[in-house]
């Protein structure tokens, strides 16, 4: 039983990747404020927001919540009402016109 407990601490990412994927988190922070400034559609904008933002959310919640390395239940128990909240989100937004304005 130790020796299960120890692989499994062998697989979480050491402080150099985590400093990677900050590095990103900041990356995609940055394209996030640089769409504002492009000249685009309303509705192209928010659906870029909407993929970057859930990459982001990806990592957080695959690396920092350990997600990623953890039981698959718990990350199925997390991401299928994620999934069905950001539906429902993207099925309201589109019924009362706020994407395509």
């Amino acid at each position: 039983m130790a020796t299960e407990h120890v692989a499994a601490h062998k697989e979480h990412p050491g402080p150099r990747q985590y400093v990677i994927i900050g590095v990103i988190l900041v990356v995609i922070t940055a394209i996030e404020v640089g769409l504002f400034y492009i000249q685009a559609t309303p509705a192209l904008i928010v659906w870029l927001l909407l993929a970057s933002s859930l990459a982001k959310f990806l990592l957080v919640a695959g690396f920092f919540m350990h997600l990623r390395f953890d039981d698959r239940r718990f990350a199925i128990l997390f991401f299928v009402p994620l999934l069905i909240m950001v539906a429902l989100a993207v099925a309201l937004m589109a019924m009362f016109f706020s994407l395509t304005r």
